[in-house]
């Protein structure tokens, strides 16, 4: 018989216990229900608990076959270790009209003397683990040392606070140096983003970073690629990052660096991440030949994509567009989707996002959990009613349909665009084994 997990909630100090009787209970959209056995792993190495102020955790009593309302504790919920999508939201109450930080909030539970998610291993995380990352003080003196050859160049000193500050692993990549290397470039953005992550008009859920407040040129740009291309371990550069707007807004001073990076060093990876809601834009960064594109994006359904990404200066049909121009240069497609359990993984949501992958012909679709409180996100989006087929089973719709089609996490070197990972595993456990 299946044992479901124990309920995890905290009490005001922070600690975090399970509940001897009250069992665990998941959330998708406005649903709260009884977890999947087969959906259940054990916490990856790496993953954060923390508790929700200001809620109290919805349980499961067996005795009532019922869910209740524990008020004798907080909501607990688990930020996973790059690499992994969640599945379910934590199940909860607020107690306080507030929005909750811009955090992607997993479900958590407890069985058999080990923490479980609700989660799905999407791509291959050795480089990513943050295990391999130094987080304390000590890097500063790593970072200054390398700053010292480009004192000048603007980039490394807020590559430095990305770096430093706000720990970001791809910034601290910069100063080992191997890897991803991020170049932020671009202050300003043309959509206002419901979460977005660098720049809130209101402190109802701050940004956990600040927006880069420079244009870097395209000297600069180039010297910080270049160097990264020459000196690091299995390099690629990276533009659009989570410390500024839109790349797409800087594409003349980006498409000038390409092609001067392109000149130095022809194999290195260039990938563009971007909203790519401009095509003009688009296209002088592909002409100046980047390898890949990620486009940014929550859905492919229109309405569903302008409530969240409320588009100021472009309409949807300009990413299409866009969509369209990267497939006629032949340059890796990816595709950024922002997921959330029982946005995403609604069958319309499914069924638009199948005949866009057979349209366009994407080549990866990065699985990316949305950091953003659901009930801020669901009042934005203002969804009917529609059946919910669960992440899992949206990938392995798709998967069905396209089998060439691949999920990922991270960007890619050019010689690993076409190399399966292995990830995600979306076969079903046989009989009488578990993912725990």
């Amino acid at each position: 018989m299946y044992k479901i997990p124990n309920l995890v909630y905290a009490n005001e100090k922070g600690e975090i216990f399970d509940h001897p009787e009250l069992k665990m209970a998941v959330r998708s959209g406005p649903y709260d229900f009884i977890p999947y056995e087969t959906e259940l792993i054990r916490l990856p190495k790496s993953s954060r608990l923390y508790f929700m102020p200001h809620t109290h955790p919805v349980a499961y009593d067996e005795n009532k076959a019922n869910m209740i309302e524990f008020k004798e504790g907080f909501a607990v919920s688990v930020f996973l270790s790059p690499g992994f999508l969640r599945l379910f939201l934590p199940a909860y109450r607020k107690t306080k009209d507030y929005t909750m930080p811009l955090f992607a909030y997993t479900a958590v539970g407890y069985l058999d003397g080990h923490f479980v998610v609700l989660a799905i291993q999407v791509d291959n995380i050795s480089k990513w683990d943050p295990a391999n990352y130094d987080f304390s003080c000590n890097f500063d003196k790593q970072v200054d040392e390398f700053i010292k050859n480009a004192p000048e160049n603007r980039l490394y000193n807020q590559l430095r606070k990305c770096a430093t500050e706000y720990h970001c692993t791809a910034a601290k990549n910069v100063f080992y140096p191997r890897w991803e290397c991020p170049i932020p470039t671009s202050p300003a953005c043309n959509s206002a983003c419901v979460g977005c992550i660098s720049l809130q008009a209101s402190e109802c859920c701050p940004s956990p970073q600040d927006r880069i407040s420079f244009a870097p040129t395209a000297e600069e740009i180039a010297e910080v690629a270049i160097r990264h291309g020459e000196r690091a371990k299995d390099p690629l550069v990276s533009f659009g990052q989570g410390c500024e707007g839109d790349p797409c807004l800087a594409a003349d001073n980006i498409a000038k660096a390409v092609k001067i990076i392109k000149r130095e060093n022809p194999n290195l990876t260039v990938n563009f991440n971007s909203n790519c809601s401009i095509p003009d834009n688009v296209a002088k960064v592909l002409d100046a030949g980047v390898d890949s594109v990620r486009v940014s994006l929550n859905s492919v359904i229109e309405s569903t994509y302008n409530a969240y990404y409320r588009p100021r200066t472009y309409k949807f049909q300009d990413v299409v567009k866009s969509v369209e121009l990267i497939k006629q240069a032949q340059v890796f497609l990816q595709l950024n989707l922002l997921t959330f359990p029982g946005v995403n993984d609604r069958a319309s949501e499914t069924s638009a996002l199948l005949d866009f992958v057979e349209e366009y012909k994407v080549d990866l679709i990065q699985m990316r959990n949305l950091n953003i409180d659901a009930e801020l996100l669901l009042s934005s989006l203002q969804l009917k009613p529609d059946e919910i087929h669960g992440i899992k089973n949206m990938m392995k719709l798709i998967k069905k349909r396209h089998p060439e089609i691949q999920f990922g996490y991270f960007n890619r070197m050019k010689k690993d665009f076409h190399a399966h990972s292995g990830f995600p595993d979306l076969r079903q456990p046989k009989k009488g084994k578990s993912h725990i």
